[in-house]
């Protein structure tokens, strides 16, 4: 009897625990990271006789929690590539939209501006066409400004998301520790386990995934130890290490991450991955600050070369020719950052070489002291050149010390202001912050050097006629260094008093200065028609000291073509009345379309053409990752809900088990209860 009894109490107890559990599961469907769990019987141990074993009924094992690792594993790491390509797909598409928008980007503006120099040149005594001239060049200036500042609102609010994923992750981090130490106590029988808490420690890890791609290693006392970055320890069994925001070595104004152990702090910025947060580092360290290094480099080449070629014209502001100023202010010196471990109080001056204007690369560079000698690291290409006077120099010195690099020319400090030590490290970023420093530099349109200081044509006699009888024709003069030819528009300059060409029929020109010979130097095109450029100051063979130090000054190239006859005279003259000459007009408008930057293979339209181009098809890129990643971190979760997901209908039907088992159960206690009392009720009698 006894054993009847206890049969159906066990099927009784294991039917509850089974009820139980159903009904915790259903309970529990919408708990986000919870695993079914499921009642895991077996028989107890039975009463053996000579006849064989009586069994004695079931008994529950354990409440086993439907859960594999490999399937939390690949949950948590899909959703730390989702999160990363998720912001980074944000943040760049918001770049994209704004530097290709047609009415916000920066093409219409140089449209516009290069469209106002044209009506310049069409017609230079226009005092309304130079004043558009002056509004467009600031409408230019302010663009690049407007762009700018939405890029670093960008920045300052990536910052500000840093800042913020630090403080969930450190608030992940304890609940996972504290999760860690209370599953440690309480999982002293390794057949009962504690589910729930096991749960709730998947379901952080996982959000914690969702920020940033963590590693996770199961240590003997069932604790889990979480690892960011390059395996930096954030949760140590129940001890969570703080990861820190910091300042950057070179800008502390730029937030950066460490993980703090103690009294120890390792930087990890560069090594975060995936998560959020990780999106958000790639984006501000690759895409935004190369949008901004680009952006700042085609308004450097552009005020570059316009103030060059605005200062190689004229300007009739006082009503005597005078030199053209720059048309645009903008920043000519490079950023240069010290690193705030440096030993020494000494920092190289870095500037940018406006004549080699088009060699400026969207780069940037760390200068370090290696041995007593400076070197520049680019920090993209990881190219090391040493800068010094010594055979293993790479970089050698100007005569004015200056080492000439990419556009760039680097100054070591002054010894009497500040010394370099060994180990001392410097940012050098030519161009981020450029678009901020560009400025239009005029304020009157008569300031608008719209002409040549040079006129060229055929040398007239005394009566002001050409007696000229070839088809030779002279063109425009192209100026190039300003300063001699300015001078030589003085009293008794070169041009002042007429620099002459005449043909001789041995095939070369001779060139006279007020009638003076200082030259000479053949005419023997290829091609007549297209003719040959000449540059006085280089091609001209000079007849004396005097005469080379004279042409030495006059940078000035015109192109002679066609077939000239003996005699025959050009002449380049000072323009003294050129208010309404549009020759270095010309030349500025040239511009739009001359490849200046890039070495020589780009103009400023296709450059910013080209980093739109990029960015967009990044930011393509990224999308299409981003939905790809979107359909596999999708399969992850139907392979998690397959195994460990609660299904209603199903557990309907374990509930429904489970109540006909309590009933049957419960049936037995009936039936062992009857037939005692009976054997009871035979005793009495």
């Amino acid at each position: 009897m006894v054993d009847i009894l206890q049969t159906g109490i066990s099927g009784l107890r294991a039917s509850q625990r089974g009820l139980a559990t159903t009904s915790h599961n259903i309970s529990n469907v919408n708990t986000d990271g919870y695993s079914r769990q499921r009642v895991e019987q077996d028989t107890s141990i039975p009463h053996y006789h000579s006849r064989g074993a009586i069994g004695t009924g079931t008994q529950v094992q354990t409440i086993q929690r439907l859960s594999e690792d490999h399937r939390v594993d690949a949950l948590r790491n899909n959703h730390a590539e989702y999160e990363r390509l998720d912001r980074l797909a944000e943040m760049t598409g918001r770049i994209d939209n704004l530097v290709a928008d047609q009415d916000a980007g920066l093409s219409p503006s140089l449209r516009q501006f290069f469209d106002a120099v044209e009506e310049v040149a069409n017609d230079p005594s226009n005092t309304v066409s130079r004043q558009q001239l002056l509004t467009q060049g600031q409408a230019l200036a302010d663009r690049f400004h407007t762009l700018d500042n939405r890029l670093l609102t960008l920045e300052e609010d990536v910052n500000k998301r840093v800042r913020a994923e630090a403080d969930k992750i450190n608030g992940l981090a304890e609940s996972i520790a504290e999760l860690n130490g209370e599953i440690r106590s309480r999982w002293t029988n390794p057949q009962r386990p504690p589910n729930d808490l096991l749960d709730q420690r998947d379901e952080k890890i996982r959000q914690l995934s969702e920020h940033v791609t963590v590693r996770v290693t199961e240590q003997d006392d069932r604790s889990l130890n979480v690892g960011i970055g390059n395996g930096q320890p954030l949760v140590t069994g129940d001890r969570a290490n703080t990861l820190e925001v910091t300042r950057n070595a070179f800008d502390p104004e730029r937030p950066e991450l460490a993980v703090r152990r103690g009294d120890r702090e390792v930087q990890i910025t560069s090594a975060v991955q995936g998560g959020s947060l990780g999106g958000l580092l790639e984006f501000r360290n690759g895409v935004l600050d190369e949008t901004r290094d680009e952006i700042g480099r085609v308004a450097t080449s552009l005020a570059g070369a316009m103030n060059e070629q605005h200062r190689s014209g004229i300007q009739f502001d006082s009503g005597y020719p005078e030199a053209g100023d720059d048309f645009f202010d903008y920043a000519r010196e490079a950023g240069v950052s010290a690193h705030r471990g440096n030993a020494g109080d000494g920092q190289p001056q870095v500037v940018i070489d406006e004549e080699r204007i088009g060699d400026l690369r969207r780069e940037n560079y760390q200068a370090r002291v290696v041995d007593g000698q400076l070197q520049v690291l680019t920090e993209d290409t990881n190219e090391v050149r040493t800068l010094g006077t010594g055979e293993d120099a790479d970089i050698q010195p100007d005569a004015d010390g200056g080492y000439r690099f990419d556009g760039l020319i680097l100054y070591p400090p002054d010894p009497e202001a500040g010394d370099l030590q060994e180990g001392d490290r410097f940012l050098i970023e030519p161009t981020r912050n450029a678009a901020q420093g560009i400025e239009g530099r005029l304020s009157r349109p008569t300031q608008v050097a719209a002409a040549a200081p040079v006129v060229t044509g055929e040398a007239p006699r005394e009566d002001g006629q050409t007696e000229n009888t070839g088809r030779a024709r002279i063109g425009p003069p192209d100026v190039g260094r300003a300063d001699g030819v300015m001078a030589a528009l003085e009293e008794g300059g070169a041009l002042q008093q007429g620099v002459e060409m005449t043909y001789s029929d041995d095939g070369t020109f001779n060139v006279t200065i007020g009638g003076d010979t200082v030259g000479t130097f053949e005419y023997d095109p290829e091609d007549p028609e297209r003719g040959q450029v000449v540059n006085l100051s280089e091609d001209v063979e000079p007849v004396s000291g005097a005469a080379a130090e004279a042409l030495a000054e006059l940078d000035i190239s015109v192109r002679i073509s066609g077939v000239p006859d003996d005699g025959d005279r050009f002449g380049l003259y000072g323009n003294y009345e050129g208010v309404g000459d549009n020759t270095n007009a010309l030349r500025m408008a040239e511009l739009m379309e001359d490849t200046v930057m890039d070495n020589g293979n780009s103009t400023f339209q296709e450059a910013y053409s080209a980093m739109v181009g990029e960015l967009g098809g990044f930011s393509q890129r990224v999308q299409t990752n981003r939905d790809a990643q979107e359909a596999l971190l999708n399969q992850a979760k139907e392979q998690w809900e397959e195994l460990s997901g609660v299904n209603l209908d199903e557990e309907a039907a374990n509930m429904m088990e489970y109540q006909q088992a309590y009933q049957a159960a419960a049936q037995i206690i009936t039936s062992a209860d009857e037939v005692f009392q009976e054997m009871l009720n035979a005793v009495r009698r």
